[in-house]
């Protein structure tokens, strides 16, 4: 049996990508922690979820344009590229090195991603180019931190890279919550949409980014905030039906959505460190889980209706981590240190459990014999 690793963008990084998000999160609970707190938030906006929509993105491309991405020795030097950023961030030597290479990636990825979608002149994805077009200025920014060429140029750098991420949600959890819900529910539903909210989310959502960036904690930026998490509110309403409990793959998304709701309260009462993890932990991990665990079904010839029975505990456990990162240190900080390292376990252990429960899916051919 062949190795099918390097066939399509959602393999390698979703297997690199998930090992990652446990060795980071190891390393930051463990040794290095609380000394290293830019290396964290860059290594989990930078290195993980950057992988992550990099797999995800190399395959929903193809699928969108029928045009192949990069596939082979080409999506085996994008990945390589990104593994030696991982590896000399750790060591400080080379971090300077590191952050162009991340650079370096990112433009890439922007290449291979923009090149189909132009081919085939698909311009409803533009939003899509602007977020990772956001994420690659970010990045560069951080550089520009790194080389003391900038000197607020790395918190900028990760703040900007955090919210292009976000935006990529918003667009995409907007178009694939709605239509999965559709069709996984196993009943005749039809999903409520807000054409005038669709027109105003995501300019109000790059104000709002930007305002936070600019003058953080601000009024005006609390008020977006709070605007923002009521039209995400009522956009989550219109998706929602009560058949989305009985299917994992389903609740997991929404639930995930509601946490991106929280940060935007948690903006709204000026307690933004806490906003910044139930966007990362609950908003961000959630999403990535739910949607990692489903593409990898149905990419690999699997039915996606029927995950392993495990996937109700590797959400439990993100959500849980969320709520240790978030909810506990403001009811009781005086023990926040053990909830940072409790959060981080449950983190570990979720994505743990996914590459126990799906790895072999990720290297192995497809299971119903088709080409990828």
């Amino acid at each position: 049996m062949h190795n099918a690793l390097f066939n399509l963008g959602f393999r390698p990084f979703f297997l690199l990508g998930s090992v990652f998000a446990v060795v980071a999160m190891a390393l930051w609970i463990g040794p290095l922690f609380p000394t290293a707190v830019l290396w964290h938030a860059h290594e989990m906006i930078y290195g993980f979820a950057a992988a992550i929509i990099a797999g995800f993105l190399l395959t929903a491309v193809r699928n969108w344009t029928g045009i192949m991405t990069p596939h082979g020795l080409e999506l085996a030097g994008l990945t390589g590229l990104w593994l030696a950023a991982r590896l000399m961030s750790l060591v400080a030597e080379t971090v300077t090195w590191a952050a162009r290479l991340d650079a370096l990636f990112l433009l890439f990825l922007l290449a291979a991603v923009a090149w189909p979608i132009y081919q085939v002149r698909q311009w409803r994805q533009w939003g899509i180019l602007a977020c990772l077009a956001f994420l690659l200025l970010g990045q560069l920014l951080f550089l520009l931190g790194v080389t003391d060429l900038f000197a607020t140029g790395e918190r900028i750098g990760i703040q900007l890279g955090m919210f292009a991420i976000l935006g990529l949600i918003f667009i995409i959890g907007g178009r694939v919550i709605p239509f999965f819900t559709e069709r996984g529910v196993g009943y005749s539903l039809t999903i409520t949409r807000f054409p005038w909210l669709e027109r105003w989310i995501m300019p109000m959502y790059s104000l709002f980014a930007g305002l936070t960036i600019l003058f953080p904690g601000s009024i005006p930026s609390r008020l977006l905030a709070l605007a923002l998490a009521a039209l995400h509110l009522v956009r989550l309403w219109g998706w929602y039906s009560h058949g989305i409990w009985r299917k994992p793959l389903l609740w997991v998304l929404h639930l995930a959505y509601l946490w991106l709701i929280v940060g935007f309260l948690l903006v709204t009462a000026d307690l933004t460190g806490l906003a910044i993890h139930a966007w990362a932990v609950g908003g961000l991990g959630g999403m990535i889980i739910g949607m990692i665990c489903r593409v990898s079904l149905g990419h690999t010839g699997r039915n996606i209706h029927q995950p392993p029975t495990a996937v109700t505990l590797l959400f439990a456990l993100v959500f849980t981590a969320a709520l240790l990162r978030t909810a506990f240190p403001w009811l009781l900080p005086q023990f926040s240190i053990l909830w940072y390292r409790l959060a981080g376990i449950g983190w570990i252990a979720a994505f743990l459990g996914f590459l126990w429960w799906y790895a072999p899916m990720l290297w192995q051919p497809r299971a119903d014999g088709k080409p990828d």
